[in-house]
């Protein structure tokens, strides 16, 4: 009899400790602010008047460590939108390319591309992935030459296009 009473004070003991665990303390709950999922608008910033560099751009280069060629079509608009088109040519193959969205602007020489919208669908405009930063070398009326800014940024030469000039697939 006594050893069922000791298997019973170990249960109900076991099973008061578990309870205590389970007990939480009254902690004031912190107000937490939910941020939208919507994206937060981009409003594209108007080039100069007169800018040389608002038109259709095609640039053909060969980057390094790819096997073929890359070409690029830029639109720069007046009002600060743009639009970025590539295509990267393997012998007679062409792969899929990207559609990209969105504004540019130059300021102290540097021109940047913020993509908001890439194959259509909208982008997280704060991954460093959808901004494209060029220092402006040489700009004239038919022909541009950028340098990528980041470490080891090639040199790309662009050639002005009629406007609504398509890349070919």
């Amino acid at each position: 009899m006594k050893s069922v009473w000791r298997y019973r004070s170990a249960v109900v003991a076991g099973a008061a400790l578990t309870l205590a665990g389970c007990a939480t303390r009254n902690v004031p709950v912190e107000q937490v602010s939910v941020e939208s999922d919507r994206p937060r608008p981009v409003v594209c910033t108007p080039a100069e008047a007169g800018s040389t560099l608002v038109g259709t751009w095609q640039s053909n280069t060969r980057p390094r460590g790819v096997a073929g060629d890359f070409r690029a079509l830029i639109v720069l608009g007046q009002d600060g939108a743009m639009t970025y088109e590539t295509q990267l040519r393997v012998g007679k193959r062409i792969r899929p390319g990207l559609r990209e969205a969105g504004c540019w602007q130059v300021v102290d020489g540097v021109m940047t591309l913020q993509t908001v919208k890439s194959n259509g669908e909208p982008v997280d405009i704060d991954d460093p992935i959808y901004q494209n930063r060029y220092r402006i070398e040489k700009s004239g009326p038919s022909r541009l030459t950028l340098r990528e800014l980041r470490s080891g940024g090639q040199s790309i030469t662009a050639r002005r296009m009629q406007p609504g000039y398509r890349l070919s697939y």
